[in-house]
């Protein structure tokens, strides 16, 4: 039963095979039976003109003898081989013939009129631009009956001449539009062919592409993260050598010292002497010269006259060299040889020449970030000896003021005799600049310091404590402005960098004290808890503002710390201010026509993650 099921379906494809191949099929070649068939008739009619209707040009002898070497050349074509019957240079000259020879034996016949040429032509022309067997078929049986009618209506009396114009309607589309619609299914069958070609060109296309773009992705990843020019390019060599059909590679590379192509990466060769590349590709080093790539499809051909030494011993026969170009500058050449004879098209060497590229971007980045970091080291190495140099500055100056500080405690105490007044204001002045060189001393100090160790050392910090502690440490300094502090008691715990913190605020007031010409300096302080900053304000009453805020202003726009230097006097503590301003993400806010100044510092409840995340919960509540 499921045999019987299974059968009707073929059954069926068969049946529907079989009634395509009756009328469609019967037109995909020029058959040679069809073809033989088709042309009897018009043989037979032709024939029959010719010889029972009267011709005054030919006898009857040369009429019998024209329809014997007529019919004879007709039954030749039994003997022609089939395929020829499909060639449009066999039918195309066998259909003038017999155009030639119908034309002929009307024109000679006198049986034809006008409207019978006029009718044929129809006929041929209805059956030429049919586009289906069936309209062929339609017109073919219509044809004759219409033109029956016609003549039947117009001439009333059927004579024997109009009898024989009724077969030519048939016979004329039936054998002409046979021809016409095989060369019309011939076309369309090789239109139909190019389209399958072109397709299956794009689809090699689409292949090919999605191959090299896949090669691309996977040399990019594997030189992505190589800073190191060496490993870039053996990394680059080795991946392009799995993916593509290559059977070695070699890169040559510009030496930065002495400018001389030297080979930095040979692979796929079957001894290890590749180190003779270098005398056996000389002949390639021009493509870095030119900027332009060379293919060579067979060496021992193209280029006899240069050492092959190599290409003998490797058996390497075709090669491809292209620059690597980075910056509009050649790096070096890339060479992937093959060990059979290669063709190397056009479209292959702008994929080589675009793998070339990236391979250039490539050691061009490797270069600039092993520079980079020479010159990171190259820094680091002057910081470090500017450190060690102000350490030692500041500790040579300790001796000696040292020294100052013990004569200056003596002549305090009396133990060198009584000074006299004018003594005793010398003494004062050398005490007044012996603190001076110590703070200098202790700048030098921090100074030295900037930069090493942790960035911020955030620590719990109760900003009463801390605050009273700077408070009293100035207690009873002489100054020109007098202090004035005001904080509430209550203010919170936070984290912060202490002592960074104290040092800007030491700097901040030892400058506006120095700088201010009498009068009050008031520091007030304030937790702005919704924002977690640390707000001080420095305001300052006098008859002018101090000369420090006027260098704050003019300094604040300044693009490097190392700028706050050029300023003496004050320059080096302005300096060490602005760095660990930087560190402690601080923010100076000035207005001179009040003669204040703000600092604000962020200063968590909590301990933060890390410095980045100082701003963060100011930034949310802003």
């Amino acid at each position: 039963m499921q045999n019987a099921v299974n059968a009707s379906p073929t059954l069926g494809a068969n049946e529907s095979q079989r009634r395509s191949w009756t009328v469609e099929r019967l037109f995909e070649v020029a058959q040679k039976d069809t073809v033989i068939r088709l042309r009897w008739p018009l043989v037979i009619l032709s024939s029959y003109l010719l010889y029972y209707v009267p011709n005054e040009w030919l006898t009857p002898t040369q009429v019998q003898a024209i329809l014997i070497l007529y019919l004879l050349s007709h039954s030749t074509l039994y003997f022609i081989s089939d395929r020829l019957f499909d060639s449009p240079y066999f039918y195309g000259p066998l259909l003038l013939f017999d155009t030639l020879v119908l034309v002929s034996v009307l024109s000679s016949s006198g049986t034809a009129s006008p409207d019978f040429y006029i009718a044929c032509f129809l006929t041929l022309v209805l059956s030429c631009i049919c586009n289906t067997a069936w309209g062929l078929l339609v017109v073919t049986f219509l044809a004759p009956l219409i033109y029956g009618y016609f003549l039947l209506y117009s001439f009333g009396d059927m004579t024997p001449d109009l009898y024989l114009r009724l077969p030519f309607p048939f016979i004329i589309p039936l054998f002409y539009g046979y021809f016409a619609h095989v060369e019309r299914i011939r076309r369309e069958g090789r239109e139909k062919d190019e389209q399958v070609k072109k397709e299956q060109q794009a689809a090699e296309e689409i292949r090919r592409q999605r191959e090299r773009l896949d090669v691309l992705c996977q040399v990019n990843t594997s030189i992505a993260y190589n800073n190191d020019t060496a490993a870039t390019v053996a990394s680059f060599v080795d991946t392009t050598l799995l993916q593509l059909p290559y059977a070695a590679a070699l890169v040559r590379l510009r030496n930065r010292q002495t400018g001389a192509l030297e080979t930095a990466v040979a692979r796929g060769f079957k001894t290890r002497s590749s180190g003779r590349a270098r005398e056996s590709l000389t002949f390639t080093d021009r493509v870095a010269e030119r900027k332009i790539p060379l293919a060579v499809e067979n060496v021992f051909v193209d280029v006899p006259e240069q050492n092959l030494e190599l290409f003998r011993k490797e058996g390497l026969v075709s090669f491809v060299a292209v620059p690597l170009i980075a910056n509009g500058g050649a790096l070096g050449y890339l060479v992937f040889l093959t060990r059979e004879e290669h063709e190397f098209g056009e479209e292959e060497v702008n994929f080589v020449s675009t793998l070339a590229g990236e391979l250039g971007k490539a050691i061009q980045h490797a270069e600039l970030f092993q520079h980079s970091q020479r010159q990171a080291d190259e820094l680091r190495s002057a910081h470090r000896l500017k450190s060690e140099f102000l350490k030692i500055v500041s500790a040579e100056l300790k001796a000696p003021l040292s020294v100052i500080a013990a004569y200056m405690d003596m002549f305090s105490e009396g133990r060198l005799g009584t000074l006299t007044p004018i003594q005793e204001k010398a003494v004062e002045t050398i005490t007044g600049q012996y603190r001076e060189l110590q703070r200098l001393s202790e700048a030098l100090l921090h100074a030295g310091n900037v930069g090493e160790g942790p960035p911020v050392d955030l620590r719990e910090t109760k900003l009463w404590e801390f605050l009273s502690e700077l408070r009293l440490s100035y207690d009873g300094r002489p100054g020109k402005a007098k202090l004035s502090w005001s904080y509430p008691n209550n203010l919170p715990s936070v984290w912060v960098d202490r002592g960074k913190l104290k040092q800007v605020l030491e700097h901040l007031i030892d400058g506006a004290v120095k700088s201010s010409d009498g009068g009050t300096l008031t520091i007030s302080a304030r937790y702005q808890t919704e924002k977690s900053l640390l707000e001080l304000t420095f305001t300052h009453a006098g008859s002018r503002i101090p000369q420090s805020f006027a260098l704050l202003e003019q300094l604040k726009q300044a693009e490097s710390a190392d700028s706050w230097l050029q300023h003496g006097g004050t320059g080096l503590g302005l300096y060490i201010m602005k760095k660990y301003l930087d560190l402690l993400d601080g923010k100076i806010m000035l207005a001179l026509h009040e003669g204040s100044l703000k600092l604000l510092v962020p200063a968590r409840w909590e301990k933060p993650a890390g410095r980045e995340d100082l701003w963060s919960s100011a930034a949310s509540s802003s």
